[in-house]
């Protein structure tokens, strides 16, 4: 048995295996053969993966009660726990996404945002490590609000160049949704000008908050891409560094 962090890891055959994500909204896995990703499932548990997706070695991946300090490689050497910068913490799931958009984009040097749920994390990669980080809950107010992934472009500028105003401006788009939605992008860029400014900004998330997050940062002139979930290219990664 070899130690995969950050929980269990049973890996005999190396033909055929699935890869598990857990974290506080579900579970997810993929079934893997030659180097890619052949099947999909979601559940609320693993048993509930494991059921669709059949017996095979199994890694998983969930957050840890460790944390490796920063900065810190992507693809560690030994084990793979959450990050920490001694504030806060980049849960493990969100580290396999760097490893993912990595593999994908060797040599990549920049700002990777990773959109959640919940949260907005502005990560910070250079040379394969990950320097720094800076969580928002944006997501997470924008659920508390009712407002949609979409947002209005005005708003999100408006918001940027005075996000002091941020709940006045709430107040006064509080019939227009998207507007609100703006504005909230638009306090979070302001706050987070240190992370975007010169930099070039990959968003990986879901499409449509992704491209709200984008359009605000294109038009500041951030060079901007979207991108699907990187998870399984990252589980591939992390498998074969520990096989």
């Amino acid at each position: 048995m070899i130690d995969a962090m950050p929980r269990r890891t049973y890996l005999r055959g190396m033909s055929d295996w699935i890869g598990i994500i857990e974290d506080h909204t579900g579970v997810r896995g993929w079934g893997f053969r030659d180097g890619r990703a052949v099947s999909t499932a979601n559940g609320l548990n693993t048993e509930a993966i494991l059921a669709q997706l059949g017996e095979a070695d199994v890694l998983i991946v969930a957050p840890t009660r460790e944390a490796a300090k920063l900065p810190a490689k992507l693809l560690p050497d030994a084990g793979f726990t959450d990050l920490t910068d001694g504030k806060s913490r980049l849960p493990a799931p969100l580290r396999l996404q760097l490893v993912g958009f990595q593999q994908d984009h060797p040599n990549w040097d920049g700002v990777a945002l990773l959109l959640t749920a919940t949260h907005s994390y502005w990560c910070l990669i250079s040379a394969g490590e990950l320097v720094g980080f800076q969580p928002f809950m944006t997501p997470r107010l924008m659920t508390a609000l009712h407002v949609p992934a979409q947002a209005h472009p005005q708003a999100t500028a408006e918001t940027l160049s005075r996000p002091e105003r941020l709940a006045a401006h709430l107040a006064q788009a509080e019939t227009d949704p998207q507007a609100m939605t703006g504005h909230l992008i638009g306090a979070e860029l302001g706050a987070a000008r240190a992370w975007w400014l010169g930099q070039q900004v990959a968003v990986i998330g879901p499409t449509e908050l992704a491209t709200s997050y984008a359009a605000g940062l294109t038009a500041q002139g951030v060079p901007t891409t979207c991108h699907d979930d990187p998870s399984p290219q990252g589980m591939i990664a992390l498998h074969a560094a520990l096989t």
